[in-house]
């Protein structure tokens, strides 16, 4: 019996296409099995943190007052305002105006960024220095987003600031 160069070619090609599909009806399935299900968090590799006891919240709040925190503007009439310019993330642009803020005791600061990219304004020399980030901390700030605290939250004394994302961003309050 002889058969046809043509018929075989269309014959394999027909079981290379139906071992194609099977493929990948087992492969679909397959890892709809093993992905995990919208809204659910349930993975081997996860680990839940612990929870935060009230205490260190209230730590935290005590030592920090954070951009998401509220502060009335309208009870403060002496208002110092920091500016993060626009271009601050490259090194070696101004960033900070004033680079040196002197700042009465009854005053509020506000920082307010000007620039693109996220920033932050956190007391301290740089992310190596022990005390970054106990007397204030922005946390993120977009693009035209402000900050502010009072004066005397954060103390007397001349207090280094730098933003956490650029670390060569560096600037300073004087409070006095």
């Amino acid at each position: 019996m002889r058969i046809a160069m043509g018929s075989v070619g269309k014959v394999a090609f027909i079981v290379i296409l139906a071992l194609g599909a099977f493929t990948g009806i087992v492969t679909y399935y397959s890892f709809t099995q093993v992905l995990p299900t919208p809204g659910t968090i349930d993975s081997v590799t996860r680990t839940n943190l612990p929870p935060v006891s009230a205490q260190s919240k209230e730590n935290n709040n005590n030592n920090k007052q954070s951009a998401g925190s509220a502060v009335d503007e309208s009870k403060f009439t002496n208002k110092v305002s920091i500016t993060i310019l626009k271009g601050a993330s490259i090194q070696g642009n101004p960033n900070f105006d004033p680079n040196t803020a002197k700042v009465a005791s009854n005053a509020l600061v506000i920082w307010t960024n000007k620039d693109s990219t996220l920033h932050t304004a956190t007391s301290g020399k740089g992310p190596d220095d022990p005390d970054t980030g106990k007397l204030f901390d922005s946390d993120m700030l977009n693009a035209n987003q402000k900050y502010s605290i009072p004066a005397s939250k954060i103390g007397a004394g001349e207090h280094p600031y730098y933003c956490k994302v650029h670390p060569y961003m560096t600037g300073k309050i004087a409070i006095g």
